[in-house]
């Protein structure tokens, strides 16, 4: 159906193969609304989202919380295809994501009364809370501290430049276990929120042969312990990334010239 955009999706190398299945809605997207526009829309869907889980308007929250996850998809799927990928993107992006995410495991607090899945989800924020927090560092680092340094002596002042100097990150961006946490977040907050844990269809009614307690809320369980071990997966990768002790390469120039000296 869309074969005249293959040669496109072929050439490019930045695009992913998944980037492919949103050929549809890029298509009907507007070339007025850039990338950065998709991922504001997803921070600002969290507030209706978090308001109709408090008001229990869970299904419509579910609803809400799906769009958000296409447009978490989208986004860099359309950045990508029309060449709009830009350092403001790669904060907003995962932001977007925090953002959303963050505030439903906030409404879920409230919402679940079950002390094990609230250690769980207690665990899954402080978790999401570092793997942002170690994602701006990283930012700062690679990104935003080498312009400043050039256009402000405020660090100089402060003594600060050496000791950053010495703090080398080798990647930013997401990894794999990063994203595998995400897709597990996306399916188990999109079920939680479509069908009422607490008084869930119970499966036994269709499938007589698992135990008649078995429903929903049960069967989420081991998706929140795997979205806690893939989380930590991911915040070890990036702190894996992070080195110290590199010395800058003032450093390097005149520990070259000394044998020479």
């Amino acid at each position: 159906m869309y074969q005249q955009d293959l040669p496109v999706y072929l050439e490019n190398p930045k695009l992913k193969k998944s980037d492919y299945l949103y050929l549809p809605l890029i298509k009907i997207t507007p070339k007025s609304i850039t990338p950065n526009h998709l991922s504001l829309i997803r921070m600002l869907l969290a507030l209706p989202i978090i308001l109709l889980i408090f008001l229990h308007f869970f299904k419509v929250a579910g609803a809400f919380f799906l769009v958000a996850a296409i447009l978490d998809g989208l986004d860099g799927a359309l950045a990508r295809y029309r060449n709009q990928e830009t350092k403001l993107g790669a904060i907003i992006d995962p932001t977007a994501d925090k953002a959303v995410n963050f505030l439903v495991w906030i409404g879920f607090l409230f919402y679940i009364k079950n002390d094990i899945y609230l250690g769980s989800i207690l665990t899954i924020i402080i978790i999401d809370s570092c793997l942002f927090a170690v994602a701006v560092f990283k930012f700062f680092i690679k990104d935003i501290f080498p312009k400043l340094e050039k256009s402000s002596h405020y660090f100089e002042e402060l003594g600060m430049p050496q000791m950053i100097h010495e703090i080398d990150v080798s990647r930013t961006g997401a990894n794999k276990w990063g994203k595998t946490k995400m897709v597990l977040q996306i399916i188990v907050i999109s079920a939680l929120l479509l069908f009422d844990p607490a008084t869930s269809i119970k499966l036994h009614t269709a499938y007589t042969f698992l135990p008649e307690q078995l429903t929903l809320l049960h069967l989420s369980f081991p998706l929140l312990v795997a979205c806690i071990v893939f989380g930590l997966l991911s915040l070890y990768g990036h702190i894996q990334v992070i080195s110290f002790g590199k010395q800058s390469s003032n450093e390097n120039s005149a520990q070259l010239k000394l044998p020479g000296m």
